[in-house]
């Protein structure tokens, strides 16, 4: 990945013209041993105190080690301590704030996205391009049929009905892929709604692109996850470099 820890970025030199962006992954499940108290450790007082008040277990590990992922990326990055790490969530698209897609401000160039679902936890970071990620997972139970009316485009319908019934795992990397676009780009579903969204090739595609949408292509490239959830990444460079590390402790996020 471009990014480096803050001593040696001064010497980073340019990336040759046309070079493909690289973006690193890292995937963290509650079955391979990251505790909620070991990432608590990570947070800002004001963060241990609200994973406390989660009743939830499940609730507790996802908000805490999401978190930790963050601030690990962030002081990886900015070369300084965890709970020192700022993370903003303001909101690029209106006036309203702690909704936006989140982001370091002491680090305008790197650009990330955290995805979770069902005790996985999935991050992706770039200085090469920006990302959008997303994890959707088929252990829960869904209906394809009504899923399919809610998801997917008219596009999307036809190549689907074409199936002599939906396919859960196809449904599933649609909402990955429609998830990752809008991650990236910082709207809500209001103003896309995801049936106007088609992302059944390798450039996202919508009909009518809301005030603050990118004037580039969207690319998309689904992520090869060992197990689990399906995955998808959205950039705004085609055919970036992709690397996948599944983690088992935080600390172990390296750059």
């Amino acid at each position: 990945m471009s990014v480096q820890p803050a001593a040696q970025r001064r010497q980073t030199r340019r990336r040759p013209e046309g070079a493909g962006a690289v973006v690193r992954v890292w995937v963290v499940r509650e079955d391979a041993g990251v505790t909620a108290a070991d990432a608590q450790a990570w947070l800002s007082p004001q963060e241990r105190s609200r994973a406390e008040g989660l009743a939830a277990k499940e609730d507790r590990w996802t908000f805490s080690v999401s978190r930790a992922l963050q601030r690990t990326l962030g002081a990886r990055y900015l070369g300084v301590p965890g709970d020192q790490v700022e993370i903003s969530r303001a909101c690029a698209h209106c006036p309203h704030g702690g909704h936006g897609k989140p982001h370091f401000p002491a680090a305008p160039g790197l650009d990330y996205s955290v995805s979770h679902t069902q005790g996985v936890i999935v991050l992706a970071a770039s200085t090469g391009t920006r990302v959008g990620v997303d994890a959707e997972s088929g252990s829960r139970a869904i209906d394809p049929a009504g899923l399919m009316r809610l998801l997917a485009s008219e596009p999307e319908r036809r190549a689907l009905s074409f199936a002599p019934e939906p396919d859960e795992r196809a449904l599933l990397r649609l909402w990955a892929r429609k998830e990752a676009v809008v991650k990236l780009t910082g709207h809500g579903l209001p103003r896309v709604p995801f049936t106007a969204l088609s992302v059944d090739g390798p450039v996202a595609r919508l009909d009518a692109p809301p005030a603050g949408w990118p004037h580039g292509a969207l690319h998309l490239t689904d992520l090869p996850l060992t197990r689990g959830p399906v995955a998808a990444l959205a950039t705004h460079r085609q055919r970036p470099k992709v690397t996948v590390t599944e983690l088992t402790r935080v600390a172990d996020l390296t750059l």
